[in-house]
């Protein structure tokens, strides 16, 4: 397929809560990192978060790209910036970037923290490319709270 078709067959749009499966399926067959937070009862309490944008990229029904953005009301964050292998370095990442930061723009967000992980030079790589240098002065500390999860119910 030319970039040219490609692109005219592409869209991208908010993900729903009725996209859950679909997602965390894309996420596996793309190669992503998965941790205890990605499953379907969670992909759909974020899709309805009123914090989260959610950006899916489409090619028909197929899901071929995902970005979720959130604003806490000081800082926005970026993460689960995931492009299906064969549809990487057509730009699909560039542009689920410009539209979260679209959406953030529109919230006057000023900071944006993107989590990236250590052992992806190409993601590293990426993200210096589209304006978002690696910070030398923060390291990421996390906590899991295995006390409750979120069922695969609405």
């Amino acid at each position: 397929m030319t970039d040219l078709a490609r692109a005219a067959a592409m869209a991208f749009r908010r993900a729903t809560s009725n996209d859950a499966e679909a997602i965390v399926r894309f996420w596996q067959d793309s190669g992503a990192s998965m941790s205890v937070t990605d499953e379907a009862g969670y992909v759909r309490r974020v899709a309805q978060h009123p914090a989260a944008i959610f950006v899916l990229a489409v090619a028909g029904p197929e899901i071929i790209g995902s970005l979720l953005g959130t604003f806490d009301g000081w800082r926005g964050n970026m993460y689960r910036l995931v492009v299906h292998p064969r549809h990487r370095r057509h730009g699909i990442g560039r542009e689920l970037v410009r539209h979260v930061e679209r959406a953030f723009a529109e919230l006057d967000v000023r900071r944006i923290t993107v989590l990236v992980e250590v052992d992806r030079p190409g993601a590293m790589a990426f993200w210096s490319a589209v304006g978002y240098p690696r910070d030398e002065h923060v390291i990421r500390h996390l906590g899991i709270i295995r006390s409750r999860s979120v069922s695969d119910g609405s």
